[in-house]
């Protein structure tokens, strides 16, 4: 490609600083979209009365088995993967609160899943319990797609009250 002469080639020097400032706003532009959307979804969740489900929002926890490792994102989603190696399987995003009327943030309710071979799409139910740390209990397969996990979590303890169901203070 033959030289340019210098009143073109400082022409096309400042094109290319242009394109490349642009391209570093149009970055920052995105990434400070993808922020906002963050935040924006963040603050559409129900963390509880008090927002005491707030610090799961971002984690993920996990579980193995002999089979699988499980992996429960709250107010994400739940899935699965092999522990051979393989690809993950959804088992659910976050739908909604599903516990009783009386104990709405008892149960987590994840759906729309990967969809069983010649069945429904895979749901998770999640049951929290109290508990010191925030772990994955247990996980299970009680009708066919359909999961169950049990949780633990401080933020479902409830001040004052403890595992044997009665009220006392330490001295």
């Amino acid at each position: 490609m033959p030289a340019y002469d210098e009143e073109t080639q400082v022409l096309i020097d400042v094109a290319e600083k242009a394109r490349n400032e642009f391209s570093e706003a149009e970055k920052s532009l995105k990434e400070v979209e993808s922020s906002i959307g963050s935040i924006e979804k963040e603050l559409l969740v129900d963390f509880g009365p008090d927002g005491e489900y707030a610090y799961m929002f971002d984690q993920c926890y996990e579980m193995t088995t002999n089979e699988y490792v499980y992996k429960l994102c709250p107010f994400n989603k739940v899935a699965q993967k092999p522990k051979q190696g393989g690809s993950e399987t959804n088992l659910g995003v976050w739908s909604s609160w599903a516990g009783p009327e009386n104990n709405k943030f008892s149960m987590m309710k994840y759906d729309h899943g990967t969809g069983c071979w010649q069945g429904p799409n895979r749901s998770t139910m999640v049951k929290l319990s109290c508990g010191r740390e925030t772990m994955v209990l247990s996980t299970s397969e009680p009708s066919r797609c359909e999961y169950l996990m049990e949780f633990s979590t401080p933020a479902f303890c409830q001040e004052g009250v403890h595992d044997d169901g009665s009220d006392h203070d330490e001295l």
